[in-house]
């Protein structure tokens, strides 16, 4: 039949995408009765079917309203099959659900607008702290299985109301459907206990008031629990964590607070201000303010997204400290019993409710540079299905890397991407790992073929894919690169993978390379001693002691590293260390140059937490102007080009010691660092033809090398592309896996493999 020589048609719809937990369903029925077109929509998890019958430009309008979904789903396909009208149906009904493939559900969102008026007004939602309605709240981390009903999340615990029933089946109302709807007649509670577990009256304005008063609560959130205080008591929040140099994640009370005192583009407006509500990286408008919550140039800043942060604001009238109560690197606290145990040491009082977290999830963490790019991604956008231009008829598991981890799946030209996992060195954090494999895996509908891993033999992500089944090693840099390609990057780039750390394949610890679009090693930073391995990183001035032991004379290295707060003992075993190559594994490190550089400069000689040399460092230098000349040195190391990074750090002491501006050498390094890495990559990318330089790893979250590498590329007629759908940074890395399984196993990609 060709529908359109008929006034009246059926279609038999299919539509895919994000469709669970986004008022999918209620959308689509809203559009049926309003154009009086009869069938059904029933939700099979993987996919919406769709069963229509009426005037054919009536469907074909209805189907272009499809195609553009309600405010908050993602609508990767629409599939039609027209037919003859049957008369089978009386009027359009949402179908009860039913059991499909697989599906995702939505991450969660911020709470709408709409709500937002709820909670002020004068109406049975006033003041209650879990409103929500189909077009926003949590999903993700209620949904405990697929398709995605009330009785599959963890508000199966409320029954609801007779009026929340009413709206509940309600076609005109906005909480249609919204499996999360609630009011504080039938909704989760809320609770306030002291350390002694009193119950305190009057929950939310009684920790507005104990917050205003100095004390620091434990907050049970979306998902999972956070500690807040006002910035008063950073101070006392810090010694209780053991966290005294570590920037602390902030929240402010509205956008007039963040615009009055940080600085935010067009973009970083947006996305702060989104349903998604990320931390934002804000730079600070004035030099040294807000120190006792950021040591840096920048704050980490979102804005309130839940109806309990809106309603702690009407009583709090300066922006809090909100950070993770758990520990960095470990799981986000979800359960009651777990923060009573753990957090009395660490919080006064407990703000708690008893809405069941399923699935953890950390706020998500942004910072825009060249583009905007996920630091952390979690809350608002993971986990996320992405269609990649890779095809492969076998399944994958992708395990990530060992520091902030994520797990990913690859099905027929998608992946399916986790929310932040953590640092899998630690063992609750391997063993939540495990728990997001085999959650990813149901949601996804993976049979799983192959397992990939990071190519370090001995990771604890190694030995879980060997036990999982058909394991597949990927070296770490190249994973970096081939994540890029996974998001649409030309294949035949030049890729520039800068990190801290990553095993190589001939043993030693690689983190600045250049590679050809074969993914052979054909530049990058020539290789340097890291004594001590691992205690390097810890302690920067070693690798000081590294990068200079060959072109230093000993007695006058000695003096440096005393300088350095080394005593001269201490210094004289180092360098015998170096000399007898005892644990001293070399590394091409981008990282390590820059810790080395913040070491030298009195900006950080012991590291706390993760990046914080090199995060530093660039905080001095952004506030200096790259005036100091400093070497730019190409030589030649094992047969490629390399940036020679021992006389640039020799001529920053020299700078130093002649009394130039900290400030300025600071800046001067980064550019210098990412002029000659970017120009030995254009160079590269001239050799094989390509005007194609990809840049990825955790380095590209430094601005200056980002616009320097950027500006070098532009200068060579080159296009640069940088990670914006996934992380940068390591995780990122089980995205690249799963992208160079596939274009490995498919036969599309041929690697050219060598210790080199």
């Amino acid at each position: 039949m060709n529908p359109r020589t008929r006034d009246r048609a059926r279609a038999e719809i299919q539509v895919r995408g994000i469709v669970q937990g986004v008022g999918f369903r209620p959308f689509v029925y809203a559009h049926a009765a309003e154009l009086q077109l009869t069938g059904y929509v029933k939700n099979l998890g993987a996919h919406v079917d769709i069963e229509v019958e009426g005037p054919h430009a009536a469907i074909t309008q209805f189907i272009a309203l499809l195609k553009q979904g309600p405010p908050i789903a993602r609508i990767d396909d629409v599939s039609v099959r027209w037919g003859r009208p049957r008369g089978t149906y009386a009027a359009f009904t949402i179908a009860p659900s039913g059991q499909g493939e697989f599906g995702f559900t939505s991450p969660d969102i911020a709470i709408c607008d709409d709500c937002l008026r709820d909670l002020r007004a004068n109406s049975r939602y006033e003041d209650y702290w879990a409103t929500s309605c189909v077009n926003c709240g949590p999903r993700f981390t209620v949904t405990e299985n697929l398709p995605y009903d009330r009785e599959t999340t963890s508000m199966v615990d409320f029954p609801m109301c007779a009026e929340c029933e009413q709206e509940y089946h309600d076609a005109k109302n906005r909480r249609h459907h919204a499996q999360t709807i609630a009011c504080e007649r039938c909704g989760p509670a809320l609770v306030l206990l002291n350390r002694d577990l009193q119950r305190l009256h009057d929950p939310i304005r009684t920790a507005g008031r104990l917050l205003l008063e100095g004390h620091i609560l434990a907050i049970k959130g979306i998902g999972g629990f956070h500690l807040a205080c006002i910035f008063d008591s950073a101070h006392e929040l810090k010694r209780r964590l053991g966290r005294q140099t570590q920037p602390l994640a902030t929240m402010a009370p509205n956008e007039t607070w963040v615009t009055d005192h940080l600085l935010a583009t067009a973009d970083e407006h947006a996305l702060l201000t989104s349903n998604k509500r990320p931390i934002m990286v804000l730079d600070k408008r004035v030099e040294g303010a807000f120190t006792e919550v950021s040591n840096l140039h920048n704050v980490g800043v979102m804005l309130p997204y839940s109806g309990l942060h809106y309603l702690l604001f009407d009583i709090v009238d300066q922006p809090l400290i909100l950070t993770s109560a758990n520990t960095p690197g470990e799981p986000m606290i979800i359960e009651v019993d777990d923060a009573l145990a753990n957090l009395r040491e660490k919080a006064d009082f407990f703000l708690l409710h008893d809405r069941r977290i399923v699935n953890r999830c950390d706020d998500s963490v942004v910072r825009v540079l060249d583009k905007p790019a996920f630091i952390r991604m979690s809350r608002g956008y993971a986990p996320i299905s992405l269609a990649v231009p890779v095809s492969y008829d076998e399944n994958i598991l992708a395990l990530g890397a060992e520091m902030n981890a994520t797990v990913t799946t690859y099905k027929d030209g998608r992946c399916y991407i986790s929310q932040h996992v953590g640092n899998i060195d630690k063992p609750k954090t391997f063993d939540y790992l495990e728990a997001s494999v085999h959650n990813l895996i149901e949601m996804s509908g993976v049979n799983v073929s192959i397992i990939a891993h990071d190519y370090h033999p001995t990771l604890r992500s190694t030995r879980l894919a060997a036990e999982l089944g058909p394991a597949y090693a990927v070296q770490h840099h190249e994973a970096h690169i081939a994540s890029l390609i996974g998001e649409g990057a030309p294949a035949d780039l030049v890729g520039i993978a800068l990190d801290g750390i990553g095993y190589g394949f001939d043993g030693t610890i690689w983190g600045g390379e250049i590679f050809s679009p074969a993914l052979r090693r054909v530049g990058g930073l020539i290789p340097v001693p890291m004594p001590g391995g691992d205690l390097a990183t810890r302690h920067p001035v070693r690798m000081v002691a590294g990068i200079l032991y060959d072109i230093c004379e000993a007695k006058e290295l000695i003096a440096t590293l005393i300088s350095l707060g080394l005593s001269n003992l201490e210094s004289g075993v180092l360098l015998q260390q170096i000399e007898r190559k005892v644990n001293v594994p070399m590394t091409s490190s981008t990282g390590r140059v820059l810790d080395a550089i913040a070491a030298i400069l009195g900006i950080c000689q012991k590291r706390t937490y993760d990046g914080e040399p090199a995060m530093r460092l660039e905080g001095v230098a952004h506030y200096g102007h790259p005036d100091v000349v400093l070497p730019l040195d190409v030589s030649t190391y094992g047969g490629r080009p390399v940036l020679d990074s021992r006389p640039l750090v020799a001529e920053v002491i020299r700078a130093k010691n002649q009394g130039k501006s900290i400030k300025n050498i600071a800046a001067s390094a980064q550019v210098t660092i990412g002029r000659g890495i970017a120009t030995l990559a254009a160079d590269a990318a001239e050799s094989f033809g390509t005007t194609n330089v990809g840049l990825s790893g955790g380095v590209a979250y430094n601005k200056a090398i980002v616009a320097t590498i950027s500006e070098v590329c532009s200068s060579r007629d080159l296009a640069l592309f940088t990670n914006t759908k996934v992380p940068r940074g390591d995780a990122g890395i089980s995205f690249g896996q799963a992208i160079l399984t596939a274009m490995v196993k498919s036969g599309n990609y041929e690697l050219a493999l060598s210790a080199t």
